[in-house]
């Protein structure tokens, strides 16, 4: 998985807990009456909890493809 797909799947699992009013309410009257249930809010942190290690991982294998890159590039005489 790369960056690009961990930010749509970030941002997809948001959406859907946003939607389900068993998690969040949505007041029509402005954000100041709308917020998260309790529910929402363990589910929330449980989703979190669950992403980001795949959101460092991600990191992970990034800076890893950078520099291997780097070492590529330095190997051949190419400015790094």
């Amino acid at each position: 998985m790369d960056r690009s797909a961990i930010k749509d799947f970030i941002y997809g699992g948001l959406t859907e807990l946003v939607r389900d009013r068993k998690y969040y309410y949505h007041s029509s009257a402005g954000s100041t009456y709308s917020h998260l249930t309790e529910e929402g809010r363990v589910a929330l942190v449980e989703y979190m909890e669950m992403v980001s290690w795949k959101m460092l991982e991600v990191e992970r294998t990034d800076i890893d493809k950078r520099a291997k890159e780097m070492v590529l590039s330095g190997l051949k005489g190419e400015s790094v």
